[in-house]
């Protein structure tokens, strides 16, 4: 159906395809009320799917704040960070709000290390700060300060 309507429309003029485009849409809405509501859908399940592979192979590093929080920029809103896995800078934006220059603590996933989220509930202390962390992370035993499986599950899955 729409591919039709993109193959009748190659050779028309601007106005033409506008009134055409318009004239789809308005006949066929019950098309865009039923996608709309399905890729927001999609989002949540897919969000909820990685989240869930991320905590089957979880990794731990510190994050380092690059700005501080922003309205909006080419990232989004929030607070750009980056971190390092296996000599590879990693650059995201959270929606935590911190000051340039600081630490935090995440977790990723370490088959696929640009899945991750920030730990903004557990304070990076200033004594922390200078941790050698490895560079391919610290796993749930290694981490050098308490932190609790079962709250990072819950905080990430809620």
């Amino acid at each position: 159906m729409i591919a039709n309507l993109i193959h009748h429309l190659k050779n028309e003029k601007p106005m033409v395809i506008k009134n055409k485009v318009i004239k789809f849409l308005t006949e066929k809405y019950y098309l865009i009320l039923l996608l709309i509501p399905s890729f927001i859908i999609f989002g949540f399940i897919d969000e909820k799917m990685w989240v869930t592979k991320m905590l089957k192979n979880p990794r731990y590093k510190i994050g380092v704040a690059t700005t501080d929080w922003h309205q909006k920029n080419n990232n989004g809103v929030g607070t750009d960070y980056k971190y390092y896995f296996k000599k590879v800078e990693y650059l995201h934006t959270t929606s935590y709000s911190y000051k340039k220059g600081d630490s935090f603590l995440i977790i990723f996933d370490s088959l696929k290390p640009k899945n991750n989220k920030v730990l903004g509930f557990y304070n990076i202390e200033n004594y922390l700060i200078d941790l050698k962390v490895p560079d391919n992370g610290w796993k749930y035993n290694e981490v050098p300060f308490n932190v609790d499986s079962l709250e990072i599950r819950n905080k990430l899955t809620e």
